[in-house]
């Protein structure tokens, strides 16, 4: 299959919204056949599947969903009806995108990102690519981290001939979630690339291994250059001189500072499956307004809290430190996506009262809660 197309502004026809007209029906259950195909997934990946990877996108098609008791079905998340923790095992980040592809019209997903102004996550990697100093270093930090961040896909940046070819192949088969997975990411790059070099985009080629999920007439409108089918890798090929071309918002600090920020998640990233565990933990208990203590959850997990303790130090890890990133995270979240009231948040993370809420702030922030919820909340900051 090959479509040309321009880069003349059209909307991408928006037919399906995610978001289903009536919940999934109570007991959403897998049908068998995707079970079994998620299961043949996991043990390919191996020791992989129980590596940590990122919520990345699949949070926002979670939430538009709306239904956590579903679309969280057969994780160790299922109890947790807050956000999803950025980072928690493959094996489970792979199971609710089974339970979304099944809840969700096909086309739904690529339907989303299309309409969306940016890609719809929240991972370091999409605030540090605009200031890039150039399109290959830009490329070359998508392949790094998320070579880290969704490990089941490996990404590689690579000279062929006169042009760059950005591939994106899945490690496993994935089966029915493939087409799906690998459309959004070549939409992705298509977007970074855009960024870059606007409507010259035009002279880039795309290639899917296998028939993506939104038909070819939808494909001409979203995408401005040629698509191809066929052969052995998922790819968007570029001239070799676009490589050098600067980000028109390119900032040397912001870029650094990016940079080290992505630098720590792929850190992060190497939990070890134990930790990974932790985390989940930690985080669901969270969600369910209870902050877990180092016994709680050594029994959780069926250890000892010795074993706990030494094979998470092991890992250059402790279970406080844990605590701390996830209660973090979900200050930041509260205070900047809601209007609860600080009290509230406050108990729901555990402190004892709102001034030793306020005082970890400072710590962790640098200002009150109540500031910081004004500058995160106004949007000229």
């Amino acid at each position: 299959m090959q479509n040309g197309c321009n880069s003349s502004a059209k909307e991408p026809r928006l037919s399906t919204p995610i978001h289903r007209d009536a919940p999934a029906p109570k007991g959403f259950q897998l049908a068998a056949d995707a079970v079994a195909e998620l299961a043949t997934i996991v043990q390919q990946l191996g020791p992989v599947a129980d590596r940590l990877g990122s919520r990345a996108v699949i949070a926002q098609y979670e939430a538009d969903i709306d239904d956590p008791a579903s679309t969280r079905s057969g994780t160790a998340l299922a109890a947790s009806t807050g956000p999803l923790p950025r980072f928690f095992p493959i094996r489970d980040i792979l199971r609710i995108s089974f339970n979304i592809h099944e809840l969700s019209p096909k086309d739904a997903v690529p339907n989303r990102h299309a309409r969306s102004p940016r890609t719809p996550t929240d991972d370091n990697l999409t605030f540090t690519l605009p200031y890039a100093p150039s399109l290959r270093a830009a490329l070359d930090l998508v392949a790094r981290y998320g070579d880290a961040v969704v490990a089941w896909y490996q990404r590689a940046v690579t000279p062929v001939g006169d042009t760059l070819r950005i591939t994106y192949n899945p490690t496993v088969p994935l089966g029915r979630i493939e087409p799906l997975a690998t459309e959004v990411a070549l939409a992705t790059i298509h977007r970074i690339v855009e960024t870059f070099v606007g409507p010259r985009v035009g002279a880039a080629q795309i290639n899917f291994i296998r028939p993506p999920v939104s038909p070819p007439e939808v494909l001409a409108e979203r995408f401005s250059c040629p698509i191809t089918v066929g052969g052995s890798d998922n790819y968007m090929a570029i001239p070799a001189e676009w490589g050098a071309l600067p980000s028109p918002y390119f900032d040397p600090a912001l870029w650094r500072e990016g940079v080290a920020r992505c630098e720590a998640d792929i850190r992060a990233l190497q939990d070890s499956p134990l930790a990974a565990r932790v985390r989940v933990h930690v985080a669901s208990a969270l969600d369910s307004g209870t902050l877990v203590t180092l016994a709680d959850t050594a029994q959780a997990l069926g250890l000892s809290e010795r074993t706990l303790v030494r094979s998470l130090t092991k890992g250059g890890v402790t279970h406080h430190q844990i605590v701390e990133i996830e209660r973090r995270e979900r200050t930041e979240h509260l205070l900047a996506q809601t209007r609860r009231p600080l009290a509230d948040i406050a108990e729901a993370l555990g402190f004892a009262d709102q001034s030793a809420f306020g005082r970890k702030c400072r710590n962790w922030f640098g200002d009150s809660p109540a500031r910081l919820r004004r500058q995160w909340q106004d949007p000229r900051t």
